[in-house]
Parts: C-alpha cells; structure tokens; sequence
C-alpha cells in the first residue's frame, strides 16, 4: 500500500527517514541553541533565572529553561503567535531555519502526494517541547510542552475551512516514544468528520469515552507523520527523564481558506506559479509582526476556536461531555 492510499484509509501515515537530522535539523537546532541563550541572559538579568550552563547540550538547556521559569518563557520559543493576549511585542520565533524548513524540499515532495502540487503553508503552526510530566500537571496552561487531549485540527481552526484539504506534519527533533508522550491516533477517525470538542477548566477536546481504538506512533529523529486535518489524536504523558521536541507545520491547496486568516501564510510551491512561491524570509518575517500590530489594536480578538473556553463561567461541565456518548452521537448531535 502506498503512502496516500494508507493515509486516505487511516487519516494518517507516517515517512520514516524522510528528513535528515544533520542536513534538515541540526540547523534548526543551531538556531534554537542561539535562542535559548539569548533568552537565558535576559531571564538571568532580571533575576527571573538563577542558573544557566551555556556549555550543556541544547536539549539540556532547553529543559532547564522551561522548567526552571515554570514554561512562562515558552511564547519565544514558539513559531506562531498565540490566541489570546497578542500585544505589539509579543514574543514569536520566526528564524530563517525555521523558514527553512517550513519551505524543505523533502518535506514539501511529501505534502505533494497527498494535497497536489500547489502548497500553501498554512500558519497553523507550533513548536512543541514537551517536558517531562513531573513538571506539569495534565490541565497546566502550556497545552505545547504538557499532554494534549483528544482533538482534531479542524477543531481548532474557523468553519470557513471546513472543506479546505489542510494537512498536518508533525516532524520528530528528538525521538517520539510511548514513554516520553508520543502522539497517539485513532485510525480511521478522520471518516466520521467534525466532532464536538468541550473547553472547560478540567477538559480541552473530544471526551476520552468518545474515542475508538487508537495506537501510539513511535518515530525517530527526522520522520514525518502526516495526519487529515479530522484525525483524531492525543498524546501521552511524558513519563520519561528528558524533554520531547518537534514542530507541527500544516499545508493546504493554494486558494482554500486556511481557517486563521487573520495569520499570514504563504505559497510554498507552485508548479503553474513558481514566481509566486515565497522565497524572501525577511518578508515571511515582516508578514508576521505586521499581523501582530494589527492584532494588538484590536479591542477584542477573532475567535480562533469554534468551540471557545467560557471564561465567566469556569466549572461549566459541557453537556456533550457529560453524556460520554459515542462518537457518531456526538457527531450527529454537533452537525443537527
């Protein structure tokens, strides 16, 4: 079976070795060990850090850091702004790696056997470091470094890209195992379409009750898995000693709405246009803080979640969630 027939079965396939850590990562790597330090000297600075040791491996520095300042520095580490709270300064990583790699040849031959050769990076986009459990508990605010619940990724974009053929890419930094939280799938679970996800204080997606059999995903540095953007996946704890890094990019067709517009992203390849693929990372750059600007102005901000957290109403226990019903009820019962 080949790479798109198993992923139109299952909603998801995983591309063992399709990066290579030395010539694909290592300069993101690079890049995100000059990060680290610079944010390190300031937190040293203002006192918010006690310690820093520039000699240890990046991996290292990284766990120190986030868990040291309990994750509270994590918005600089991350490559899109975030939902809420957006401010003129508000911290995003947008390094040339990281473009780099958002435009890899490798990366984008792949996305183009599943959605066609015209790519438009989606700005759907997040760093993912994931600390050993011990440090977070499993409702802690900081859903990129901690467990996530069930959910899809067309739960958390707008409905105006319902039908847009949006895929996700999750590349493996470091490798992804049952013990230290590798990302857990429900195969199939992308042919019952949108379900209902709940947003209160103790749960942030689809009820566990309302899911299939699933399997873990276990992946080496440099593998890719690619799921549909209805999936339906988690992860588990990191019950592990050392932290787990990749990055979640997302892909669609050039012209469908990519579900936050208010983000800017770009064409990535074009086989009719190539003199419309972006290649300048400085204007990648500028397209992110000028959204920013904008954003900061706003008094109130776009609803980026269809299914937002009723801050006024913390203990709401949702009534979906309460039913625990299957899938396909809590399918019929959003859609009617």
């Amino acid at each position: 079976m080949d790479d798109r027939t198993y992923f139109d079965a299952r909603g998801y396939v995983v591309m063992k070795g399709l990066l290579d850590p030395q010539r694909d990562l290592q300069p993101v790597i690079d890049e995100y060990s000059v990060l680290a330090d610079r944010i390190a000297g300031r937190l040293l600075e203002d006192g918010a850090l006690a310690s820093y040791d520039r000699d240890r491996p990046v991996l290292d520095r990284l766990h120190h850091l986030l868990a040291e300042t309990g994750g509270s520095c994590f918005q600089h580490l991350d490559i899109s702004l975030p939902m809420d709270h957006i401010r003129d300064d508000t911290p995003v990583h947008l390094g040339r790696a990281i473009f780099d790699l958002i435009r890899n040849p490798h990366l984008l031959d792949a996305v183009s056997t599943l959605i066609g050769p015209e790519i438009y990076a989606n700005p759907v986009q997040h760093t993912r470091i994931k600390l050993p459990e011990r440090h977070f508990a499993r409702n802690a605010p900081y859903s990129l470094m901690g467990t996530t619940f069930w959910h899809q990724d067309l739960g958390v974009i707008s409905e105006e890209a319902d039908r847009s053929d949006i895929v996700t890419a999750f590349i493996a930094v470091t490798a992804s195992t049952e013990d230290n939280g590798c990302v857990i799938v429900a195969p199939g679970s992308h042919k019952g379409g949108l379900v209902h996800h709940c947003r209160t204080l103790a749960r942030n997606g689809i009820p566990d009750a309302a899911v299939g059999p699933w399997t873990p995903i276990i992946m080496d540095p440099g593998d890719v898995l690619f799921f549909h953007r209805a999936t339906q996946h988690a992860s588990l704890p990191n019950l592990g000693e050392d932290l787990r890094w990749s990055f979640d990019l997302r892909y669609g067709p050039i012209g469908q709405p990519t579900g936050r517009r208010w983000f800017p992203g770009f064409v990535a390849r074009s086989a009719a246009h190539p003199e419309q693929e972006l290649t300048d990372h400085a204007a990648w750059v500028r397209s992110w803080h000028e959204a920013r600007s904008q954003l900061a102005t706003m008094r109130e901000l776009p609803k980026f979640t269809r299914w937002p957290w009723d801050p006024s109403n913390p203990t709401r226990e949702c009534p979906v969630c309460a039913t625990h019903a299957p899938v396909a009820a809590i399918a019929t019962a959003v859609s009617g």
